[in-house]
């Protein structure tokens, strides 16, 4: 390369925003582009789903018949914000000024321009035709409204060229000053590029990247195109994903933005946040968890928040429950329920709240996470509460017993079966990421690795029909407790959790 190789520094795998108007790999940001049919068809019901996803960093690629100023109004209503605004070629270069005022009215800080018109091939005329007009426009945006432009790779830029491609024409022959860059990762892939050396080469010209997975199986070429319905939940293609996010970290990167141009990206978002979730450092809060109140149940190294169920303290006995590793585990002590050192529960208790939590289990395991334990009951087995259910669905016993698999992983346990596709299910001995969801209003949402599994109501009559044919039918309203504890439990498997984390919902929360 002509270029200087940057060096990649030693950081860790992630940093946290610096300011309000950057994403991170943990707490991504969406480029509109995938849920273009939703925005076109319900702009503020699509706006309420990205922000359910936790989402709250935007690129548009296109103003879904909306004016700048009304779309930054349902924006700011709902603690949104657009970083980047993506405009086509002809209008950047034609009307560079009205492109510049509706970037500014958005609270855009970048204008993105990913197509360059050409016959294919993609020929130096090309490049140059678009050096020329990035620099040009570049200074104008920069100068005039403090915007910073930058283009976004499609693939066929990567035509040879001197022993480089013409993509690196255009990165070399653009001013820095006026002209970033944005990273697809498919495009770069695609047509055989790595996306981590490109981030190396080229360093802090890459303001953003486009986080996207190819399906394993594709092959690409220069200036080839691919069904969108060829992108995958991020992991589970073939682009080493936690490596570029790596690169990209050292090298400064302020924005990625998560797109999905398939068909299923509805369903398929929520798992490629959980899979950048699962990248982070186990048992931390990023800035943005902190700044939302999320708290730490498990720090890591101690049992800190945590008392054996219906004791005073901490329950010590071999094999019970040990911290090591940066897990709390229950070791294996033969597969019976609360029979060897018992469940464990947190000190405080908890009314309406978000539960997130990671989970390993070992083959042919049970266990489960109970909420709303009020420690009344008297059992001889584990304590009683609404349980999320932890199970080796294909060895254990339980899955095959109840009705219609209710005893079955991320079920409410003999009372609600959980609906989990195929997407959404990893093999023994591989982390999964469960959470639970209590509202104000008594709904509740079990959740497993992104994906909704079921969903109900405390205290309905809907509720109140699946206990009375359940072996909670004993116990007078049984789970409707306005308050309880958070339980491990201990059924003789063993099982290892981490990044156990807990947000209280307030009135005015809904699902």
């Amino acid at each position: 390369m002509k270029t200087l190789l940057w060096t990649l520094f030693v950081l860790p795998l992630f940093t946290y925003a610096q300011s309000e108007h950057t994403s991170t790999a943990d707490d991504p940001g969406l480029v509109s582009f995938t849920y273009r049919n939703q925005f076109a068809k319900d702009m503020t019901g699509t706006l309420d789903l990205v922000k359910g996803n936790g989402i709250t960093d935007i690129e548009f690629s296109s103003l879904f018949g909306q004016t700048p100023e009304h779309l930054r109004q349902l924006l700011d209503e709902r603690g949104l914000y657009c970083s980047s605004y993506g405009v086509g070629y002809e209008d950047l270069v034609g009307k560079t000024d009205e492109v510049g005022k509706a970037a500014k009215a958005l609270g855009a800080t970048y204008v993105r321009v990913a197509w360059i018109p050409h016959k294919d091939p993609f020929t130096l005329a090309d490049a140059q035709a678009a050096v020329d007009n990035f620099n040009k426009a570049g200074k104008l945006l920069k100068e005039k409204y403090g915007l910073t432009f930058i283009y976004h790779n499609h693939g066929y830029e990567f035509q040879p060229y001197q022993g480089e491609t013409l993509y690196d024409y255009i990165v070399q022959h653009t001013d820095p000053p006026y002209v970033s860059f944005e990273l697809d990762l498919l495009w770069a892939f695609f047509p055989g590029q790595d996306p981590v050396k490109l981030l190396q080469t080229y360093g802090p010209r890459y303001k953003a990247l486009h986080l996207k997975d190819l399906r394993k199986g594709i092959t690409g070429t220069i200036g080839g195109s691919t069904s969108g319905n060829n992108d995958v939940i991020l992991g589970q293609g073939r682009i080493d994903i936690a490596g570029v996010i790596k690169a990209a970290q050292a090298v400064g990167v302020q924005h990625y933005y998560i797109e999905d141009e398939s068909d299923s990206s509805v369903s398929q978002v929520p798992q490629s946040i959980v899979y950048l979730k699962m990248l982070t450092p186990p048992n931390t809060l990023t800035a943005k968890e902190q700044k939302d109140g999320w708290q730490l149940l498990f720090d890591g190294v101690s049992t800190t928040g945590w008392v054996g169920a219906h004791m005073d303290s901490f329950p010590h006995k071999t094999p019970g429950w040990i911290v090591q590793d940066g897990m709390m585990t229950i070791q294996h002590s033969g597969g019976e329920e609360a029979k060897n050192v018992g469940d464990i529960v947190t000190v405080d208790q908890y009314s309406a709240f978000d539960l997130r939590f990671q989970f390993r289990m070992e083959r042919g395991a049970n266990s489960g996470v109970k909420y709303f334990v009020t420690l009344k009951e008297q059992t001889g087995g584990s304590a009683i509460g609404l349980e999320y259910q932890i199970l080796d669905d294909s060895v254990h016993p339980d899955a095959k017993l109840g009705r219609n698999g209710d005893r079955t992983l991320a079920s409410l346990y003999d009372l609600v079966t959980a609906n989990k596709p195929q997407s959404c299910l990893r093999p023994i001995g591989e982390w999964n990421y469960g959470r639970i969801v209590v509202y104000p209003n008594n709904h509740v949402e079990h959740w497993l690795n992104g994906v909704k599994v079921l969903e109900y109501t405390r205290k309905s009559d809907a509720y109140k029909a699946l206990v009375a044919i359940s072996k909670y039918k004993i116990w007078d309203h049984f789970g409707e407790a306005d308050q309880g504890h958070i339980l491990l439990q201990d059924h003789g498997f063993q099982v290892n959790f981490r990044s156990i984390k807990i947000k209280v919902l307030h009135e005015g929360s809904t699902p």
